[in-house]
């Protein structure tokens, strides 16, 4: 029976996978007009002005695989009080500089993304959960750097005495 029982879920993991790979058309070659997720992610986001108001975060995709959404970090450095604004994909313009550089430009102001309500994932990945110690990390350093000037302050007026 436990045999059995293996079997059939094997079977049944097995057999979608064997269907698919018999009629599937793979992709060898990046196809034109398509573009790689990872060249987006991380890359300024400027405004009509040409000010850098942001850098891509993150993309969300629908259910039918289009890209939804785009999130936009504002501010922060190193991620440390980066705020993250999701606005509609198709308000991103993207074009080529004249060294064929792909530019991403949103119409918005730096205003504008600072005063937007912030964007929270539902789902965390492995560098989400870690861009955030890290900024936990880095706001415990500074707290810890005004303690030790302020030790440090201390001491100096304490020996000018």
């Amino acid at each position: 029976m436990k045999i059995t029982v293996t079997i059939m879920a094997v079977a049944l993991v097995v057999a979608p996978a064997a269907s698919l790979a018999q009629g599937a058309n793979f992709v060898t070659v990046q196809p034109p007009g398509q573009w790689l997720a990872s060249q987006f992610l991380g890359k300024p986001v400027t405004n009509q002005a040409g000010e850098t108001i942001g850098n891509v975060n993150d993309l969300l995709f629908d259910k039918s695989g289009r890209i939804a959404t785009a999130v936009i970090g504002v501010d922060g450095f190193l991620g440390i009080g980066e705020k993250n604004v999701a606005i509609p994909y198709g308000s991103l313009s993207i074009t080529a500089d004249d060294g064929g550089k792909r530019v991403i430009s949103a119409p918005l102001s730096k205003d504008q993304l600072q005063a937007a309500p912030e964007f929270k994932a539902t789902e965390k990945t492995v560098y989400m959960r870690a861009k955030e110690q890290a900024g936990e990390m880095g706001h415990k350093a500074i707290d810890q750097a005004r303690e030790l000037k302020d030790k440090a302050a201390k001491q100096i007026e304490d020996m000018r005495k």
